[in-house]
């Protein structure tokens, strides 16, 4: 007899195509976010890695453009060797979260977890779905806790610049209020009179970081088609669902056959009674995992800062799950002084030659780079098959692929696109160079 197929819980979506790509520029020029390299790895092989370790999970929906699909097509079946199967789903350029979750609608048969592409975490996610199963939630979501700030420094307005308010109660599980600084007037928010009632003791923070990391349950699905104008997940949905979980399903317009009620999960070593029913009113119960700012690293590939610093943490092990990235096992060749050049903060890919003399710190190099002698790179990414001539220095700056620095460059925050070339003698400060760009005068 056939042994049947085992049974997964929650299926998986990731969102390959992120809207932060544009902050990347030219990173993104000719490479999906989700392929950029950190720590000489894939972008997505973070995300991916995260479900496998969550040993709950048998395939996966990819969601990216037409633009990008021969690349992801590439990867999956050249290089990523994990057990998930990966199914790559086409969706338009315009179309944000929410509309890709529409095209899935008729894939999607149980809950699921829907992950940004541009997330780096660590986070065990079997915390965040025990969560979700303990309050049978609508939907729950990955909360990361900013480190505390020092008390002596005064709080500028500046830094609510794009945060989220977030409304929790005292056990700090159940999302209670959610509203970004964007839609507030002057950083002022609307409670209403009945929430109040209900958690007199509501904790409203701005020191909490959507990580882009939600468990939805399979009805909201129905929710998108009777809201056609909702473009975003995080935006748009997610802030739906807070607001209305304290309505009957009567009140929230939405037909008593699109919607199951969610029945008490079972969860071994917790009672019966101490199980969440699915709400205190309509079926609708928003949490969250609230992930301390010690507890583990979670952070989002946004910007460039926040790609550099990320290529930093993994490269040097700073990241508790991902072990110090191991030294390429070479040969010492003539001439190439890889070995003495990197200091222990680094990571490299295979093929690296470098030259004599050079100082090579805080850096990611990708694969067959090679550097010439007298070489000062500090805080620095260099994708495949980059060349570096001899007396280069380059702190804080991004190199892509097939890309060239000529011999006496000197670069500073720059960000220099694929295939490009930096001239020899050059001086380059703070700007984003393209292969169609001509850079042989000083931009100091």
């Amino acid at each position: 007899m056939a042994q049947a197929a085992p049974y997964h819980e929650f299926q998986a979506v990731i969102l390959a195509s992120g809207n932060d790509s544009d902050n990347l520029y030219p990173l993104t020029e000719k490479l999906p976010l989700s392929l950029l390299p950190v720590a000489n790895r894939p972008l997505i092989s973070y995300q991916l890695e995260m479900l496998e370790r969550a040993a709950g999970f048998s395939e996966v929906f990819v969601v990216t453009t037409a633009r990008f699909l021969p690349q992801l097509e590439g990867y999956m079946a050249e290089v990523y060797k994990g057990p998930l199967r990966i199914e790559l789903v086409e969706i338009q350029e315009d179309v944000g979260s929410a509309g890709a979750l529409r095209v899935l609608r008729p894939k999607l048969t149980r809950d699921f977890v829907l992950i940004s592409g541009d997330v780096v975490t660590d986070v065990a996610f079997q915390q965040i779905a025990d969560v979700h199963r303990l309050h049978a939630s609508t939907v729950t979501a990955l909360l990361r806790a900013k480190p505390p700030r020092d008390p002596a420094v005064a709080k500028k307005a500046k830094e609510l610049d794009g945060a989220d308010f977030v409304g929790l109660d005292d056990k700090r599980q159940r999302l209670i209020h959610l509203e970004n600084s964007a839609d507030c007037d002057q950083g002022v928010i609307t409670v209403s009179s009945s929430l109040l009632r209900l958690h007199p003791y509501l904790q409203v923070h701005t020191d909490l970081s959507d990580a882009h990391v939600y468990i939805f349950a399979n009805w909201v699905l129905s929710i998108l088609e009777l809201k056609p104008h909702f473009v975003s997940a995080k935006f748009e949905l997610l802030p739906y669902l807070v607001r209305k979980q304290f309505l009957s399903h009567a009140n929230l317009n939405i037909p008593a056959e699109h919607i199951t009620a969610p029945q008490r999960h079972f969860i071994p070593g917790i009672p019966s009674e101490k199980r969440s029913p699915a709400s205190t009113a309509g079926g609708l119960r928003c949490c969250c995992y609230v992930m301390e700012h010690d507890a583990g690293y979670c952070l989002r590939v946004s910007s460039l800062p926040a790609y550099m610093q990320i290529n930093l943490d993994v490269s040097r092990g700073v990241a508790g799950y991902f072990e110090k990235l191991a030294e390429t096992a070479e040969t010492a060749k003539e001439g190439n002084f890889v070995l003495k050049s990197f200091s222990g903060d680094c990571s490299r890919a295979e093929g690296v030659e470098v030259g004599a003399r050079s100082s090579i710190k805080k850096t990611s190099v990708g694969a067959h780079c090679r550097i010439g002698a007298g070489v000062k790179l500090t805080n620095c990414v260099l994708m495949d098959h980059v060349t570096v001539a001899d007396k280069v220095t380059m702190s804080n700056c991004v190199i892509c692929s097939d890309a060239e620095v000529g011999e006496a460059a000197s670069l500073k925050d720059t960000q220099v696109g694929s295939g490009a070339t930096i001239e020899a003698s050059s001086t380059v400060k703070g700007e984003a160079i393209t292969a169609g760009d001509r850079n042989g005068s000083d931009s100091d």
